[in-house]
């Protein structure tokens, strides 16, 4: 057995040693908690996103609504998929949304399977989500930017407070703000009469990148993102699904133009 002096002496050491593991301990859990580069770990770091990759358009899409033929609107880079429910299975009716980009617009390319087109609201910032409509967030400085678009094609849109994608009491909308969206839309079916069978409808929409305060945009800019729909029926439930909406929350990426890694640009804004 060893004894009382040398165990005394053993102490000092065995603090130091245990010291300097912590020591390095904490300096290892700061290192993973830094970005590449060593930058220190920010809230996007910490939190995330579900990226969703848009390809540049060397020229304006025509918002016509015409699909026919547009191929800009054929690739699957920048594709949604179908949108997730609550359980996070695919929705029914299925429902996608594509994205492409300009150094001074956003495209976006809605789809909705729909067997009961429904739709009366025309007047522009009216109660469009009682229709058969879409639900766009787009984030910049600490604001969302909310677009609602409808089977007519009516756009209600404002400027709100709080988390993309997250409704709430707490949240505060300024309806005077105006997207300066362009928008046209593409039926497939009779609206607002029950018995026969719909089909689909289409939005196709140009959004001012200014209007987001984003003056201009280039290869790598981010821009958070959240898309929903709920079909709304004469009867039965009521199915709802979406993208970007819980954690990670979505944001788009701007790519590259397609002139330098896709054949899109051939035949961007062509049919």
């Amino acid at each position: 057995m060893a004894s009382t002096s040398a165990r005394t002496a053993v102490r000092p050491a065995l603090w130091f040693g245990l010291g300097l593991a912590a020591l390095v301990a904490i300096a290892l859990g700061i290192r993973r908690e830094r970005a590449p580069h060593g930058a220190p770990l920010g809230a996007r770091d910490a939190h995330p996103y579900l990226e969703l990759r848009a390809l540049r358009v060397p020229r304006p899409i025509a918002i016509d609504a015409e699909m026919d033929g547009k191929k800009v609107w054929e690739s699957e880079i920048g594709s949604t998929g179908n949108f997730k429910d609550a359980e996070g299975r695919g929705m029914v009716p299925y429902s996608e949304a594509k994205v492409r980009w300009s150094e001074s617009t956003l495209y976006l390319w809605l789809y909705a399977g729909d067997l009961d087109l429904e739709g009366s609201v025309v007047e522009p910032d009216g109660p469009v989500t009682r229709d058969d409509s879409f639900h766009v967030e787009l984030g910049n400085g600490g604001r969302v930017y909310a677009i609602d678009v409808s089977v007519l094609g009516t756009v209600a849109d404002a400027v709100c407070t709080g988390t993309l994608g997250q409704d709430g009491p707490e949240r505060r909308c300024d309806p005077r703000w105006q997207s300066g969206a362009v928008v046209a839309v593409d039926r497939d079916g009779t609206l607002n009469h029950v018995g026969d069978n719909d089909e689909e409808w289409i939005v196709e929409m140009a959004i001012p990148l200014s209007s987001l305060g984003i003056p201009s945009a280039s290869a790598g800019t981010r821009v958070p993102f959240a898309v929903r729909r709920c079909e709304i029926g004469k009867s039965g439930p009521h199915a709802c699904g979406g993208f970007g909406l819980g954690q990670p929350r979505g944001e788009i990426v701007f790519d590259p133009s397609p002139a330098e890694a896709s054949p899109l640009a051939a035949v961007a804004g062509g049919h």
